[in-house]
């Protein structure tokens, strides 16, 4: 291992040791810094530091470290040219509209600490793909960076899901969300999910296939999918569902928008507009 390797498996081995044994406090969040710019760092360590470290205290680990990933698993490294690019994106429909919206505190107590690149999906044994996990509130692996092409928009939007995805996992799991969503369609979730086709779970009342998992994943794939999809997208879905599932659907939403009002005063609907239009813009 060479000196800049050492320096960066040290880095974030001291950086997971202050995610364990960090305090509840999210204020304390405010003065953490895990990275510092050192003269062996490259040019893409320079641009994470100035865009995600300095302004959000969060850091971006591109280099392949084993013990960041599952040892039972065939995945691939992440290109170093694709680093820049997913990440810049990430900023400008993630970051930026959570910023612009509820403000630069908001982030740099909420964000996840860390994210993990990974170039390849990660299999699981009963054929699914996992895109993206989140570890305690405090890590996000993002897989399938490999493939990342800004202009090809159903990939980002699926990339844009799953981020979306993990984050409101972060929030309700900082603030939970009403009990009462929980009870609108309690007989709909299942451990087989996966054989579900979008038509069936739209006329259950479910927004994604996935939301049929848990109460917890139901509630975040609402979030995601009003976010990255949008007022039309989301109101296309609507369309194709069962008068029934709509109605169970439009439960769901006034739940979510109420929860992001009274419980992190940001206007959702507003916020779904400024994310689609960033999302626009970033796929040109």
């Amino acid at each position: 291992m060479n000196a800049r390797n050492t320096f960066r498996t040290t880095l974030f081995a001291i950086a997971a040791m202050t995610l364990a044994s960090s305090c509840s406090d999210p204020e304390e969040d405010l003065d953490i810094s895990f990275l510092d710019v050192d003269t062996e760092t490259n040019a893409i360590d320079r641009w994470i530091v100035q865009n995600y470290t300095d302004p959000y205290n969060i850091a971006v680990s591109y280099k392949w470290v084993p013990f960041e990933l599952a040892t039972d698993k065939v995945l691939v490294p992440v290109k170093e040219e694709k680093v820049i690019p997913v990440m810049t994106l990430v900023k400008q429909t993630w970051i930026e509209p959570y910023v612009q919206e509820a403000g630069g505190d908001f982030m740099k107590i909420n964000a996840p600490k860390q994210f993990v690149l990974v170039g390849s999906p990660q299999y699981n044994n009963d054929g699914t793909m996992v895109l993206g996990e989140a570890e305690s509130g405090r890590k996000v692996t993002l897989f399938v960076i490999n493939d990342f092409v800004n202009t090809d928009v159903p990939a980002v939007k699926q990339m844009l899901h799953t981020i979306h995805h993990e984050f409101a996992h972060i929030l309700h799991q900082s603030k939970l969300y009403p009990r009462n969503f929980k009870q609108i369609t309690p007989s709909g979730y299942t451990a087989t999910w996966y054989n579900t086709v979008n038509e069936d779970a739209w006329n259950l009342g479910f927004i994604t296939p996935y939301a049929r998992a848990s109460s917890d994943e139901d509630f975040v794939e609402m979030i995601s999918t009003m976010l990255v999809e949008g007022h039309d997208g989301y109101e296309a879905i609507l369309s194709k569902a069962s008068a029934n599932g709509k109605a169970l659907l439009r439960q769901k939403e006034a739940i979510v928008v109420a929860y992001f009002k009274e419980t992190w005063n940001i206007d959702f609907y507003q916020l779904q507009q400024t994310t689609g239009k960033a999302i626009v813009a970033a796929t040109k």
